[in-house]
């Protein structure tokens, strides 16, 4: 993408939300749709560490740094273990040390959490922090920075509390050390995140009623914009937290669900195995988690796992756009869609990944099939589209999606016909090298010596995305923005996804 596509972090998983439980599911867990109602102030604090093995009895596995710097467990504070944070190049670097999946999973808007942990430094005279950062579905919601001058190599204390902007938002946990001199460390000792208080009175989520059609008159388009044009979005979306409730039945609507074209039964591509194939006989959710309630503020819907949004017609999968006010919590925007990933359930690193879909034509539309891990920022956009450009699909590598890293970027131009057909849409990783394809012609292509952070960036296995935005950076970026209701053809149609490794 080329845009911060979201700015949706790092897995979830599932557990329930009740009284006592209150600790594990923010610290440990990944969430359903939460019903905020039903928590009081007398959970308000807790002393439970939320941080993943504050101990380091698995060594530095809860951790990792960036590319230059080295992690090691050393002897610590009053005889805790610490971990050894240390600028392995040969000049200036500032480095991080950052929690593997984010400490706190599932944020109440309103509560607060404190931060602490004890440091040291080898070098006298240098700069580190605490750090913590509130995203949901890679949108950065805050962020609470805590420094500390280490005039000495004593241990210093630092604490900090941070107030969450969010509900259902997650919290980055990090020790940064401000340009460390080459070959010198910062140590970290007894690491601590906790909920220190609730909000006297959370914020409910508010359950929407059940979509109406679109009305039958048109509004009008929104005005262009004036502004000029930025480069173009990255689309990093975000992962709201999955759902557990049972998908209804395929709603009856005024559109029908198309009906795909017979799945091709091609064999593996020279030299790779099937290890993964869905063709949407229905929502497999050992597969696939069906997020609910969430949005991002570069789009104008908000995903929901209704069945209005999500359902299986025909042996495809569909994501459709509605034109409808929809409110959860103190958010309410005049459209709703879908968006499906696989975070915390199947993982690749390397082979190909493919789809065949059908691609919504209404103006606005953002349809994207992305990948991404689950600790770097790096991100690979295998198909991306605008409503209203029906002809042209875009490829995009990404080093970061926080803005300022390294990106490369294609747009496609279909031979003929136009991508409201079936069209297949694949990438093939493999070390050193990435190959983008569209119906089996390559279109793009970057390799590690081009790109010299590519192996760097996507180094662990990396999870599949697929979702329908609404409006938003990429198509205002292409002078494409909603054209108002009814929003007309507005179905992202998946007939399968496969994954292929040697």
């Amino acid at each position: 993408m080329a845009r911060s596509r979201h700015a949706a972090r790092r897995s979830a998983y599932t557990k329930s939300w009740v009284g006592a439980a209150l600790v594990a599911l923010l610290g440990a867990g990944a969430v359903t749709a939460l019903d905020l109602s039903t928590t009081s102030a007398a959970a308000s604090a807790s002393t439970v560490n939320l941080v993943a093995d504050p101990t380091m009895s698995n060594g530095t596995a809860a951790w990792f740094t960036r590319s230059g710097g080295s992690l090691a467990v050393v002897p610590g504070h009053s005889g805790h273990p610490a971990i050894r944070l240390r600028n392995e190049t040969a000049a200036p670097l500032t480095l991080a040390l950052n929690d593997k999946v984010n400490t706190v999973h599932a944020t109440v808007a309103g509560a607060t959490y404190q931060a602490s942990v004890w440091i040291r430094t080898d070098s006298v005279g240098e700069t580190a922090a605490l750090r913590m950062m509130e995203y949901q579905r890679q949108l950065h919601r805050g962020e609470k920075i805590q420094s500390a001058w280490l005039r000495s190599t004593d241990w210093v204390h630092v604490s900090a509390n941070y107030v969450a902007e969010t509900n259902l938002a997650t919290i980055d946990f990090n020790v940064l050390a401000w340009g460390l001199p080459a070959g010198k460390s910062l140590l970290i000792s007894e690491p601590s995140l906790i909920l220190l208080s609730m909000p006297s009175t959370p914020d409910p989520v508010v359950k929407p009623p059940k979509p109406t059609p679109a009305p039958t008159t048109s509004a009008p388009a929104p005005a262009p914009t004036t502004s000029a044009p930025a480069p173009a979005p990255t689309t990093s979306a975000p992962a709201p937290a999955p759902t557990t409730s049972a998908p209804a039945p395929a709603p009856s609507t005024s559109t029908p669900a198309p009906t795909p074209a017979p799945t091709s039964s091609a064999p593996a591509p020279a030299g790779y195995k099937l290890v993964f194939n869905d063709d949407f006989n229905t929502i497999d959710r050992t597969k696939w988690n069906v997020r609910n309630n969430s949005w991002a503020n570069n789009e104008e819907s908000i995903v929901t796992s209704r069945s209005s949004n999500v359902f299986v017609s025909n042996g495809a999968l569909t994501l459709r756009a509605i034109q409808e006010s929809y409110t959860v919590g103190s958010t309410t925007k005049q459209y709703t869609s879908g968006y499906l990933d696989t975070i915390g359930r199947e993982s690749w690193q390397y082979g190909r990944i493919e789809m065949r879909a059908k691609l919504p034509a209404a103006q606005g539309m953002w349809p994207a099939f992305w990948l991404r891990d689950n600790t770097n920022k790096g991100e690979l956009d295998i198909m991306e589209a605008v409503g209203g450009l029906n002809t042209k699909t875009v490829q995009t590598i990404h080093q970061s999606t926080d803005g300022g890293m390294g990106k490369a970027g294609h747009e496609d131009i279909l031979p003929s016909g136009d991508f409201t057909s079936w069209h297949t849409y694949a990438v093939e990783r493999e070390p050193g090298i990435v190959n983008w394809y569209v119906d089996n012609r390559l279109v793009f292509s970057k390799t590690q010596s081009v790109l010299s952070w590519l192996d760097p960036t996507f180094c662990e296995p990396m999870n599949i995305r697929l979702n329908l935005q609404v409006g938003g950076s990429m198509p205002n970026y292409y002078g494409k923005p909603v054209a108002g209701a009814p929003l007309g053809q507005s179905d992202y149609v998946i007939d399968y996804v496969r994954v292929y490794q040697k």
